[in-house]
């Protein structure tokens, strides 16, 4: 008796084992033809990140609900104000050039060179 219970649990296991491999075979089948289809409704459509029309620029936030947001719409910015309460569009300008307000970054630089090439102008300012 015990022998036939055995073959049984053995055998009930290795069903178990199957089923397991061929559901994550066929989920993972499932996720990739639905990830090709929406590619080909992207493509369809027309929709993709690249090409729109609405840019944000920067989003600055003031508090936990108040931000100010700068967007681009067809070369036109916008200086909008967010709070709980809604939009609030500040300014309006035609043309804006970032370059001027471009921060050279100072990236893989050792502090000890940072700190003496400021020291540096410190001094030749004040001797001026």
């Amino acid at each position: 008796m015990n022998l036939i219970t055995l073959s049984f649990i053995n055998a009930s296991r290795a069903n178990d084992l199957w089923f397991t491999i061929r559901y994550l075979i066929v989920a993972t089948l499932f996720i990739y033809f639905l990830w090709l289809f929406s590619k080909f409704l992207t493509k369809k459509s027309g929709i993709s990140l690249k090409d729109r029309r609405i840019k944000l620029h920067e989003r600055l936030p003031l508090s936990n609900d108040k931000y100010l947001i700068l967007i681009e719409l067809e070369n036109i910015f916008y200086l909008v104000a967010c709070d709980k309460n809604g939009y609030t569009v500040i300014d309006k300008r035609d043309n804006l050039d970032f370059s001027r307000f471009d921060i050279p970054q100072e990236s893989h630089q050792d502090f000890l060179q940072v700190m003496k090439r400021v020291i540096k102008k410190e001094e030749n300012k004040s001797k001026e």
